[in-house]
């Protein structure tokens, strides 16, 4: 898949799979999850997480909305 920054020949998904720190905005909340896995641009850096890693941050919020944390690993 082409990268989605402009002006970028990178491609995503040739082997350029990692972990980075994705921060959300969660009911009215800025939490930080750490280690997600993503698929990472290897000429600018850009970053793309799949649809099944969006699944589980998104179940990850939902069970730990009630916490006073701030900051969370991910748990895939």
């Amino acid at each position: 898949m082409a990268c989605h920054t402009p002006g970028c020949m990178g491609e995503h998904g040739t082997g350029t799979m990692g972990t980075t720190t994705h921060t959300v905005i969660y009911r009215e909340r800025t939490i930080e999850l750490q280690g997600v896995p993503a698929s990472i641009c290897p000429d600018c850096g850009d970053v793309v997480l799949s649809e099944e890693t969006l699944i589980v941050v998104e179940d990850l919020l939902k069970r730990k909305a009630r916490s006073k944390q701030t900051a969370f690993a991910y748990e895939g």
